[in-house]
């Protein structure tokens, strides 16, 4: 997306602004990019681009499947692109889509189905488009022949209208305003040959996806990657099924790791809430204002809640300190 903002004559720093990212961490192989870093870039983007109808097709135009990483590769490798796909699947974590990717098929087709339902209002017509547009020009780069046949997408008739002309989709194929998106093909397209096929190859790159997911969470713990996400933006304190959705776990899953170490979601965000109210005290912010920054619907709420903390009211506690 950098090099995309690039080219319409914005700066790195203007694409980055308020995403705690730096071109550094771009480059540096160990960074984590959270979802929340990433929206502030796409609404960077926006911002300076304008809200338009295509402009997340001319960024997804800038994809490459080298730049998926390790899953394009494993995706390049396998014998077909069905098992490629196949392989893909579980490691859609590692990939750089926010769609919510599956792939079902009958008789005569094949669907390509990307459900955007959990996606923030303001950017999913950006994300659709950048995408659907990027997994094809992707797939076309590296020699994999995309044909489809339709499009059913939730966007509006003008936007499917730009993203339809990169797929290549007659306009009478186009069917704008549904419930989520499909690319529909043929049945057969599924079971072209990948162009560079390595069983082998693609094994060991499904082994390295999986350890790449498990050591993205055992590196500081599954409660050590909630608790950074909670300090890193204290005016959103986001909900569990928000961190859960950026971990790619469901609540359950993620629920069970913390219980497996020791915590719960409701301990971290109580630990978090405690540090920042203690910081924003010695700020002079007011107990008003600490309140409603940390989430409670009510002043008092957060009286008795530091109280429990700390022994005392907060007014109480920054006289003494």
């Amino acid at each position: 997306m950098v090099r995309a903002g690039m080219a319409y004559q914005m700066t790195p720093a203007e694409c980055l602004a308020g995403s705690g990212l730096t071109e550094a961490d771009l480059e540096d192989e160990n960074s984590e990019i959270w979802v929340h870093q990433e929206f502030t870039v796409i609404r960077n983007l926006i911002g300076r681009l304008g809200d338009r109808p295509g402009v997340g097709v001319e960024v997804g135009l800038h994809s490459t499947l080298g730049r998926a990483g390790v899953i394009g590769f494993m995706v390049l490798a396998a014998p077909t692109l069905r098992q490629g796909v196949e392989l893909a699947l579980p490691f859609l974590a590692l990939s750089p889509t926010h769609l919510r990717l599956s792939v079902e098929d009958d008789e005569e087709h094949v669907y390509l189905v990307g459900d955007d339902s959990e996606l923030p209002g303001d950017i999913r017509a950006f994300i659709v488009e950048r995408d659907l547009a990027g997994l094809v020009t992707a797939m076309r780069a590296a020699n994999i022949e995309v044909a489809p046949l339709q499009l059913e997408t939730t966007l509006d008739a003008e936007r499917a209208a730009k993203l339809a002309d990169v797929l290549q989709v007659p306009a009478s194929a186009i069917t704008a305003g549904r419930r989520t998106n499909r690319i529909v093909a043929a049945r057969d397209f599924l079971d072209q040959p990948s162009p560079l096929a390595d069983a082998n190859t693609a094994r060991m790159l499904a082994h390295h996806c999986r350890e790449l997911l498990d050591r993205r969470l055992s590196r500081v713990g599954v409660a050590g990657q909630v608790r950074s996400r909670l300090l890193h933006n204290s005016s959103e304190l986001p909900s569990m099924q928000t961190v859960a959705d950026e971990l790619h776990v469901d609540p359950r899953t993620l629920r069970r790791r913390l219980v497996s170490e020791g915590t719960s979601f409701r301990a971290l965000l109580e630990e978090v809430r405690r540090k920042l109210a203690i910081e924003l005290l010695a700020q002079d912010a007011s107990v008003e204002e600490i309140a409603k920054r940390l989430g409670y619907a009510e002043t008092a709420n957060f009286t008795r809640a530091f109280t429990r903390w700390e022994g005392m009211a907060p007014s109480h506690f920054r006289k003494l300190s």
